[in-house]
Formats: C-alpha cells, sequence, structure tokens
C-alpha cells in the first residue's frame, strides 16, 4: 500500500464525519443551510491562497458517509454547486487522508466549475495511532489495490445515489497514489469518462492497458517524489496504446504543487495554470449540459 510522503504528520485536527445512510449523510448538503463550509470549522488565514476557494458562497460542502458491502461507514468529502441542478460528478481520489484541507478545496473548486465532487477516504482503514510512514505502510501492509477500488466503487455509487447528480457522467481525479488509483479505476470502470493525474504513482502496462478515456497528467520537473522520467514513460505507454493523453510540466514546481497546505512545495502560479486545464479539460469530456438541453 502507497501513501504519499509529504504531510503524513499527525493531524492537529481531523472533521468528524456525519453519521448515516448515503441518503441521509449526503442529503445534509441538500440546503444552504447545513451547507457549512470547512472555513467555518477553523479560522481562515489571514491571507489567503489564490487557489483556496472555501469561502465561496457557490458551492456547498461538507463531510459525508456511505457504507459499502454493509460494513461501516466510509468517510468522505463532498461539495455541489448551490444552484439548483444536474450536475456530472468526479471522484478525488486522495494520496493521503482526507483531513489535509487541499482536498476539500479541490472538492469546491469543482462545484465552482460546476461538477459534483467526493472525495472518499481511501485511508479509512489506518488507527489513528498510525501516524509515521512506517506505521502507515505497516497498517496498510494487507490493504490492496482492488479493496481501494472497491471503495472508490462505493463512492460513485454513492453519487448515483443523489437527485442532484447526472448519473452516467463520471471522471477521476487524483494526487500521487491516487492519481495511480484514478487510472486503475479509468482502465477498469466502464462509469469513467476521463481521468487527471497529479504526479501519479508508478503503474505497469499491464494495469492500465484497458485504459482508453482521454487522461491528464500534471507533474512538476523539480518533483522529488515522482522522478519526470517516470511521467515522460507513462505517456509513451498511453500513446502507444492509442489513449488520447495531455501531459502537462511545470518548470521548477515540486510534489504537491497544487497543495497550499504545503508550503514551501505549493506554487500558487503552477497550481492555479494546472486547475485551469484541470477545469478546461473536464468541460471538455464532462459537458455541463448534453446535447439534447443544449
Amino acid at each position: 500500500m502507497c501513501v504519499e510522503e509529504e504531510g503524513c504528520g499527525p493531524d492537529a485536527e481531523r472533521r468528524a464525519f456525519l453519521a448515516g445512510s448515503v441518503a441521509m449523510a449526503v442529503g445534509g448538503l441538500a440546503g444552504p443551510a447545513l451547507g457549512q463550509t470547512a472555513a467555518a470549522a477553523s479560522p481562515a488565514p489571514a491571507a489567503l491562497p489564490p487557489t483556496r476557494v472555501l469561502d465561496d458562497p457557490r458551492a456547498v460542502h461538507g463531510p459525508v458517509t456511505f457504507t459499502h458491502n454493509g460494513q461501516p461507514g466510509i468517510g468522505g468529502y463532498l461539495a455541489r454547486p448551490r444552484a439548483e441542478g444536474i450536475y456530472p460528478a468526479v471522484i478525488v481520489i486522495a494520496g493521503n487522508r482526507i483531513s489535509e484541507e487541499y482536498i476539500s478545496n479541490t472538492c469546491a473548486a469543482l462545484a465552482l466549475a460546476g461538477y459534483v465532487g467526493l472525495a472518499p477516504d481511501i485511508f479509512h482503514f489506518l488507527p489513528d495511532s498510525a501516524q509515521t510512514m512506517e506505521a502507515m505502510r505497516a497498517a496498510g501492509a494487507n490493504h490492496s489495490d482492488g479493496d481501494v477500488m472497491n471503495d472508490l466503487q462505493a463512492g460513485i455509487e454513492c453519487l448515483r445515489a443523489q437527485p442532484f447528480v447526472r448519473k452516467a457522467i463520471f471522471a477521476a481525479l487524483g494526487f500521487c497514489y491516487g492519481g495511480r488509483m484514478a487510472m486503475l479505476l479509468g482502465a477498469r470502470s466502464r462509469e469513467i469518462d476521463a481521468v487527471v493525474a497529479y504526479h501519479p504513482g508508478a503503474v505497469t502496462a499491464a494495469e492500465i492497458a484497458r485504459l482508453s478515456v482521454p487522461v491528464q497528467i500534471h507533474c512538476g520537473t523539480a518533483d522529488r517524489n515522482v522522478p519526470l522520467a517516470q511521467v515522460q514513460a507513462l505517456e509513451a505507454m498511453l500513446r502507444a496504446q492509442h489513449t488520447p493523453v495531455e501531459l502537462h510540466l511545470y518548470p521548477g514546481a515540486d510534489h504537491g504543487f497544487l497543495a497550499y497546505t504545503r508550503p514551501p512545495r505549493y506554487d500558487p502560479m503552477a497550481g492555479a495554470l494546472s486547475w485551469e486545464r484541470t477545469t478546461a479539460f473536464l468541460h471538455r469530456n464532462l459537458p455541463l449540459r448534453s446535447p439534447a438541453t443544449g
């Protein structure tokens, strides 16, 4: 089990997830009064990073839980546009615990772009005592990619149950290990129409042989966790199997350059540019309106 190397220290504050079934948990986001933003739980910094949008009133977002195979609830973070409507959805796959604020911010940013964003807590199996890299890897030793895939599919089922989600239009967006899992999900699930991977973990040709939907990859040229040669080889691998792919490189940017919670690795210019490209890619491949409705 791979976990993202940076940002794995103790969480000063972990958000409490709402309890209940899929319908009850996500139903709490149906009205503005219950659409509490993450900023309400902790004071906003004096100078907000330009990519932070959690306080934008056009998005409704908050923690959710959903069940899978009758097991106790899996935590997640869900955001949707405040305006009434039916929207395409994006599964956000973190490379670490979703308590790090940039993950909820990513979901909120997707809502501002016209999507429903859900980040399932794919690390829900980790005990709170597992705070070091060694402890986290030991706790996840028997938790396979297949187990994570089941959690992601449960997240898709959660989204499909919501009245504000367009049932057949989904994308996967992941960071680091989550980028790897986004590509594996795109290869294995017929419900995924596009994949966005930020500095993705390594994959093999066999793992993504069935990945045919459009893929967009973002990576900094100074990434200390994912070698540049690795993502260039990934691009070549995808092109060789005729998968539509875009690779965007950001000169001097390090691993996690979109995560404003990680100075000095956060790069506001690269982060803003990458998000502009991400939303443009999603709009091309997950249109907000169907041809029938214009």
